[in-house]
């Protein structure tokens, strides 16, 4: 597996990864992603933007996960009494595992190397949300070092904002 930036040639590909991992949230009874959000100008956004990331398969051209990595902090944030407050903020958005892959560790190495590009960057902290009626993210990111800082309310309800020290 490799990861590199997404250009608008993976656009179709990003969008049946999305729609096959909003299905399988959708299965499990986690009614976070729809046709609504993440949509096709979002993704596109963040391909203009460079801060997609995209998982391939090795021999592969297969799309198996993605993650947005940049500056964007939704207006919500600022409700959030945040612990890190010094230098930049990096912020994580849209983490996807292919449902078939699940499991293989594949969405720890995406964090990791997100993280390890943050550093690059130098930035001070990475923040992100998570949706509260998904537990098993909830759990992914409190196991990888992420801090519960504060809860934000969003269309599909209630998401834990979540910080950690780079």
């Amino acid at each position: 597996m490799k990861i590199i930036k997404a250009s608008q040639q993976h656009i179709e590909k990003i969008l049946s990864l999305c729609k096959d991992c909003s299905q399988n949230m959708a299965n499990n009874l986690i009614e976070q992603w729809d046709e609504v959000y993440p949509n096709k100008e979002v993704f596109l956004n963040d391909i203009k933007n460079r801060s997609l990331y995209i998982a391939v398969a090795n021999n592969s051209e297969d799309i198996i996960a993605c993650i947005v990595l940049n500056e964007f902090e939704d207006p919500e944030y600022q409700e959030i009494k945040w612990k890190y407050v010094r230098g930049k903020i990096a912020v994580i958005h849209r983490l996807m595992v292919h449902p078939m892959h699940e499991g293989k560790g594949i969405a720890q190495h995406m964090v990791k190397c997100i993280e390890e590009l943050a550093k690059e960057k130098q930035y001070g902290a990475i923040r992100l949300d998570v949706f509260v009626n998904n537990p098993r993210a909830v759990s992914f990111y409190k196991k990888l070092g992420y801090e519960v800082t504060g809860e934000v309310s969003f269309r599909k309800g209630a998401f834990f904002c979540c910080e950690k020290l780079v």
